[in-house]
């Protein structure tokens, strides 16, 4: 009788290969290639691909002054390092470090591999940001799209664009946001963001964290799982990669007496790749 089944066994599996192999074949040509990466296995940051900020106030009503030694390499990770103390005007320290100069694709895949700090205040995001924003023009185009001369602004606008590969807020440890903000031509702000509610506390363990950006479409990941996808205002300059943590602000609120410190974004890797198309 098992030798029965054994043999039944075998001749479904042989008469389902050709369909295997239908399905392993149907799937699209075009594949990812690594361009750029960062696995964090030395001892230092490397200043050759990352940018480290230091800076005091930022535009969201945060509370930490970004300062370098709040980023360093440990045991083969990025670590983040978010600190109640006293700096300059501010309570709190953190880090944010970026490629800015050193690396700027324009359209790929963008996967980072992260621990996020959890508790209330804590504000951990990787995100795009134009290379070669130009404020000065931008000011003169909303000046002429409020006096009704938008018709002699030139085809080429520089609207800024922003993209939020992940965004998260250290009380819901369940959520996960992508975002991209961005200008209509005729200078409008819009928005177009998708949200990720799980069971998952993200701030436990290792996730992976993905946006795919091309010429017609962006797409987020969380694991695999599909966040959110547009085919609406999609940038087509440069754009450098961001990774830090803020602490406090309007939209995830000050930290409290439930907050624990310090806290850590630990990254195990950074990797970019761009679409080869065969």
């Amino acid at each position: 009788m098992r030798t029965r089944l054994t043999l039944l066994g075998t001749l479904i599996f042989v008469l389902s290969l050709p369909v295997l192999l239908s399905f392993r074949e149907s799937r699209p040509t075009e594949k990812w290639k690594l361009v750029w990466y960062d696995e964090f296995n030395g001892s230092q940051l490397d200043t050759n691909k990352w940018n480290v900020l230091m800076r005091e106030t930022s535009k969201h009503n945060e509370l930490q002054y970004y300062i370098p030694d709040e980023v360093f390499v440990e045991n083969g990770f990025l670590r983040i390092r978010s600190s109640k103390r006293k700096y300059g005007s501010q309570e709190y320290t953190s880090g944010r470090l970026d490629t800015r100069g050193k690396c700027a694709p324009v359209y790929g895949r963008f996967e980072i591999r992260a621990k996020l700090p959890g508790g209330r205040g804590m504000w951990p995001a990787h995100w795009l940001y134009p290379q070669n924003r130009n404020w000065e023009m931008e000011y003169i185009m909303a000046e002429a799209v409020a006096d009704g001369k938008e018709s002699m602004i030139p085809e080429e606008r520089p609207w800024y664009s922003e993209i939020d590969i992940m965004e998260f807020l250290g009380h819901e440890t369940g959520v996960v946001y992508g975002t991209l903000h961005y200008y209509t031509f005729d200078g409008q702000k819009r928005t177009s963001s998708g949200t990720w509610r799980s069971t998952t506390d993200y701030s436990a363990d290792f996730h992976v964290y993905a946006l795919e950006w091309e010429p017609d479409s962006i797409r987020w990941y969380i694991d695999g799982n599909l966040i959110h996808a547009t085919t609406s205002g999609i940038p087509h300059t440069p754009h450098y990669l961001i990774l830090n943590t803020a602490v406090g602000g309007r939209w995830p609120g000050n930290p409290d007496s439930t907050t624990v410190f310090p806290q850590y974004h630990d990254i195990d890797y950074v990797r970019i790749y761009q679409r080869q198309r065969e």
